[in-house]
């Protein structure tokens, strides 16, 4: 008989001993650099006297001859020193490179968060690199090699960051955690906006972190700095391109431009078209939802360029379509487009869906009828101009030939 019956197998997972450690380092976690920089008041003017005081050719082996917790005083306490001059400052920065540490790295990094412009962190950050390539934030091989491109971007870190993070196929809250970038830091805020100005003229961005998610941070800016990144976004899109999400958001910032062009200046005059057009589509969208089959949405679609305007009258659903010299009252429910001359729909049509009679009937019958005046001429003016129905199979060809002509100004 083995032996190996007679005994069990055990494991010991010392989980109360683990949940205990774990609350201890977040307990003491910055004590470290607590106690470190209370010393400092006494012995760090010292220190600073003698790293004066030593050659530059000779900061290496000085370096190697301090205590780490000198080391530390010289990046928890006044890093990056602004009040040494240029040689002490470098003589620093030789120092932190030649006792690197994981504490040197993780300080400095969080440094730089809120001093990002500053010249000589920098340029520490640049030697820690090259020591152990960022080790302390963890990073995996496709934020790696993004990095390594940041540090050394020719218009600067920050530069290079925004530039790795518009690459990245990684989503944006994935990638600042990974790069440990607080919240709320000047770093952060920095890094959101030069993103958005860079990235909304591109849909590589929209795509990875979603409308809703560039929507919020949009939300976030005010009037002045929202009109500068919706340019971006508008610009160089046709409206065809345009995110449903966005546009919405910019309409109820910056309202309807057919009502209040005032606050939409900023934009070229293309750009703006672009936006009217987008409105244009979601108005027959809206009169057509209805139909099962899109076509008279898809139809009407073809035109939005020739379009100037869609009204839309509520109860029942109506359509005032609006093109240069002519007017189309289309209905949401299947029938037949009626086509008028502009002055006569302005002088007789349009009075009679504003009257109180129109308002007030309560037969939706009724009210489609009232708009349906097969009259060529009222009062010395033109008016109706052709009845088209939607039916049969080739109904599209039969209003191409009528559109053609009336485009051109034929009647």
């Amino acid at each position: 008989m083995e032996i190996n019956q007679y005994f069990y197998q055990f494991s010991f997972k010392p989980q109360l001993l683990t949940e205990e450690r774990i609350k201890m380092e977040r307990k003491y976690k910055n004590k470290q650099a607590d106690i470190i920089r209370q010393r400092s008041r006494m012995l760090l003017p010292k220190l600073l006297e003698i790293i004066r005081a030593t050659p530059m050719e000779n900061v290496e082996e000085l370096a190697h001859s301090l205590k780490k917790m000198e080391v530390l005083m010289l990046i928890y306490s006044e890093y990056p020193f602004p009040n040494e001059n240029k040689d002490t400052r470098q003589k620093i920065n030789r120092i932190l490179t030649a006792r690197y540490s994981v504490e040197v790295g993780k300080t400095a990094w969080v440094i730089f968060q809120h001093q990002y412009e500053e010249p000589y962190l920098l340029d520490l950050l640049r030697s820690i690199y090259q020591v152990d390539q960022f080790g302390f934030l963890l990073l995996d091989d496709k934020i790696q090699h993004h990095m390594e491109n940041a540090m050394y971007h020719e218009s600067g870190m920050v530069q290079g960051i925004t530039s790795a993070l518009l690459l990245t196929g990684i989503k944006m809250t994935d990638t600042f955690h990974a790069l440990k970038i607080e919240e709320e830091s000047k770093l952060e805020s920095t890094l959101m906006r030069k993103i958005l100005e860079q990235g909304l003229s591109q849909d590589h961005m929209i795509n990875r972190d979603g409308t809703d998610f560039i929507v919020r941070l949009l939300e976030n800016y005010s009037m002045h700095e929202y009109k500068q990144l919706i340019k971006n976004y508008l610009e160089p899109r046709k409206y065809t391109q345009f995110h449903v999400a966005i546009v919405q958001q910019a309409v109820a910032r910056l309202r309807d431009p057919r009502e209040r062009v005032t606050d939409w200046q900023f934009l070229s005059s293309g750009a703006l078209e672009e936006v009217k057009r987008w409105l244009i589509q979601k108005k027959l969208q809206i009169l057509f939802e209805n139909d099962q089959d899109n076509q008279r949405l898809n139809y009407w679609k073809r035109f939005i360029d020739y379009m100037q305007d869609v009204e839309l009258v509520q109860d029942p659903m109506i359509a005032f379509i609006h093109f240069d010299n002519f007017v189309v009252v289309e209905y949401g429910k299947m029938g037949a487009a009626y086509f008028y001359h502009r002055e006569g729909f302005e002088k007789i049509i349009r009075p009679i869906s504003t009257s109180p009679t129109f308002r007030n009937s309560r037969s939706r019958s009724n009210k489609e009828s009232m708009l349906k005046v097969p009259e060529s001429s009222r009062a010395g003016v033109q008016l109706f101009i052709e009845k088209l129905g939607h039916h049969g199979r080739s109904w599209d060809d039969k209003f191409d030939s009528y559109m053609r002509q009336y485009l051109n100004g034929r009647f």
